[in-house]
């Protein structure tokens, strides 16, 4: 083990997806990185996963938290953060295969800049010639995510090779300093799923650093392996989730002129939605987005305490930021989103009519 380089505390979440975690810690255990921990978080899994992060435990630092129940990945997260003993945080999804040096070349950009938070690594959809997952998002003028590739749009030929600045990462590989993670307050555990990334991301950049994409931390990602290990509840999760989340993202984060200026705009998208759900027949989908629309009402007192703290803690406005994350898009760009399935894998819950 090299004590010269910092330690990295790799944290993996994983609900009964032992035939993906197995390769996932296999390519990390293999990984160039020579100083690094592993910690696995359980959330309830009946498939073995435990067993076998219990067989690893004599080859490397491997620390496991096996949870009774599915508490979600972002209070699981919160859990393998709050074990770490690394001065870095590496998320990974469990259907995730990490390239060798994915490590030493984001540590070695994180060491060299200390205004940089938080990392997102190039993801590659896995078994493809190189098409791109992710490379970051940016903010919308009217709150919602633009992505800088599709999913599935375009392949990997160095057009995205500079390391520059994004607004937000997707967590299924990341890298964050543990004292920012600290310092910003870690995942908002009442998200459960979907959004947590883009919430820590941008109390990431309240908190005065900067969010970037280091293209050379290459990770391969599976995409919708969720829809295979959980295809009962995946349509609920996607549709109530990450309505909720995204309204609860904006609530808490936006300055007070924006949040008048973009929440509303934002609230009629969500009920729009809604009623073009209802009028085409999928009424579940509508009780859905109207649900995860309105929890966000019914649990206002708890969502202004977190937005008081949020705002209490920003370190830079509104206006220092936004000119370097938001991109503007018209609303056929989000509508194209919508109507128009990914290339790649089983969906994402919004297509499928029920």
């Amino acid at each position: 083990m090299n004590s010269a380089l910092p330690l990295v505390s790799v944290v993996v979440v994983n609900h009964n997806g032992l035939i993906y975690l197995q390769p996932c810690l296999e390519s990390v255990l293999a990984c160039a990185y020579p100083n690094l921990e592993i910690v696995v978080v359980d959330n309830g899994s009946s498939d073995g996963s435990i067993d076998y992060v219990r067989s690893l435990a004599s080859r490397k630092s491997v620390k496991l938290v096996a949870n009774p129940t599915n508490l979600g990945p972002a209070q699981a997260r919160n859990q393998g953060a709050a074990l770490a003993q690394g001065k870095y945080l590496a998320f990974l999804d469990n259907d995730t295969v990490v390239d060798p040096l994915w490590l030493n070349n984001a540590i070695s950009v994180f060491e060299a800049d200390p205004t940089i938070g938080a990392c997102q690594c190039k993801l590659i959809l896995q078994n493809t010639d190189r098409v791109i997952d992710c490379v970051g998002e940016y903010l919308g003028e009217n709150g919602f995510l633009v992505n800088i590739v599709r999913l599935g749009e375009e392949k990997d030929a160095g057009q995205y090779d500079d390391t520059g600045e994004i607004f937000a990462a997707k967590s299924a590989g990341t890298v964050v300093r543990k004292d920012v993670f600290d310092g910003a307050g870690g995942f908002d555990g009442d998200y459960f799923i979907y959004m947590e990334e883009t919430d820590l991301c941008w109390r990431i950049w309240l908190q005065g650093y900067r969010v970037v994409l280091i293209p050379n931390s290459v990770v391969y990602h599976r995409f919708g392996t969720s829809s295979l290990i959980m295809p009962e509840k995946i349509n609920y999760l996607v549709q109530f989730h990450n309505t909720k989340n995204y309204i609860s993202t904006l609530m808490k984060n936006l300055g007070t002129k924006n949040l008048f200026l973009i929440l509303p705009q934002h609230l009629v998208a969500w009920l729009g939605l809604t009623m073009y759900f209802f009028f085409t027949g999928k009424f579940r989908t509508a009780q859905r987005v109207f649900s995860g629309t309105m929890w966000n009402f019914t649990h206002l007192c708890a969502t202004l305490k977190k937005r008081r703290a949020v705002q209490r803690s920003r370190r830079v406005r509104d206006g220092d930021i936004f000119p370097r994350i938001m991109r503007k898009k018209g609303w056929g760009y989000y509508i194209s989103k919508f109507r128009t399935p990914p290339k790649f894998g089983h969906g994402t819950g919004w297509q499928k009519g029920e």
